[in-house]
């Protein structure tokens, strides 16, 4: 029989992808052995934590088994804290509880305190050197039942950055698309090559900053530093990954402390200037729109939008201006 996941887990770091993973395999591990369970989630600063902490950690009427995340722990007050503590000195039968803080020091006491509870932690580094990145590109491969050759994933980490949101889609997109196993330098090359020297979060920030020229300006560099036919997933992917923290921040308490409001974003620290800025360019409904756009735009670079149509690459260029011209233009976005 599977074991039971930790009453109570600390997933500990800066680094959201990995707090990602943690989460998502506690709640797994619940699953295993109670296949009902739900996931609950609560986020520090959206509201009354405490509040929502007691009903969740509340004996269920119905004996269902829940596992309760509780995001921003470096936020919780007193009263929260109090709860905290007796949930991990007093586990709920049938009830998990995950605790996601972003580093530092903050809250130290209650850290310490669920620390001598016996919760099992989980560390979430900032993953800055190379060959750490390129240790969680197998891991990821791995999770996908799939392997990968060392030069493949140095050159995934030259076309790609080291963003780890972005890396997991393009690890994604070729266990997707690619039969290989391993993958190889030209599996990689073929759907992100040629796009280093030019970075897709360039392109990115010009659209979501409304730059229209200057984001034009960096595609059309792109384009001919580069092989047009291969630039087309890794802008896609940046200009996706731009969004989604724009989403996050946009749906973020503006009041938590500033490691808190990055987490919650799934961005750095120092990114958070940049996310305020470009929220004040973007009404709620330009976003729902820029976000069809998007999906529009990514099965028209890997292909075309329907069945059996394939672009050329001189074709995907145009859709690609295309689209960042329509999402960085005012006038445009005004239209969507």
């Amino acid at each position: 029989m599977p074991a039971a996941p930790a009453p109570v887990t600390l997933v500990f770091g800066p680094e959201t992808v990995l707090a990602e993973r943690a989460v998502d395999e506690v709640v797994a591990a619940a699953r295993a052995v109670e296949p009902s369970a739900y996931r609950s989630v609560i986020r520090a600063g959206s509201g009354d934590l405490a509040a929502a902490l007691a009903d969740a950690l509340a004996p269920n009427l119905f004996g269902e088994s829940t596992v309760v995340v509780v995001e921003g722990l470096d936020g919780a007050d007193e009263a929260a804290a109090r709860l905290v503590k007796q949930a991990c000195t007093e586990p709920v039968p049938g009830l998990w509880l995950v605790l996601l803080h972003p580093g530092g020091t903050k809250g130290k006491a209650l850290l310490d305190h669920i620390r001598k509870a016996g919760a099992v932690e989980v560390a979430c580094p900032a993953l800055k050197r190379r060959r750490d990145v390129i240790g969680f590109l197998g891991q990821e491969l791995r999770r996908e039942s799939r392997r990968a050759r060392p030069e493949a994933l140095e050159a995934l980490l030259d076309a790609v950055g080291m963003d780890l949101q972005l890396l997991v889609g393009a690890i994604r997109q070729l266990v997707r698309d690619v039969e290989t196993d391993p993958l190889d330098i030209d599996d990689v090359h073929r759907y992100f090559g040629g796009v280093a020297d030019v970075s897709g979060f360039a392109i990115s920030d010009a659209v979501w900053e409304r730059r229209t020229v200057d984001a034009l300006a960096d595609l059309r560099w792109a384009a001919e530093s580069g092989d047009r036919g291969r630039l087309g997933p890794a802008t896609v992917g940046a200009m996706t990954t731009g969004l989604r923290g724009l989403v996050r921040y946009a749906g973020a308490s503006k009041a938590q402390p500033e490691a808190a409001l990055a987490a919650a974003a799934g961005v750095p620290p120092w990114k958070l200037r940049s996310l305020q800025a470009q929220l004040r360019r973007w009404r709620p409904e330009q976003i729902v729109a820029a976000t069809k756009r998007l999906a529009q735009a990514d099965a028209a670079v890997k292909g075309g939008l329907r069945e059996g149509e394939q672009l050329d690459p001189t074709q995907k260029l145009w859709a690609l201006e295309r689209l960042v011209v329509e999402l960085s233009d005012r006038d445009d976005a005004a239209r969507s």
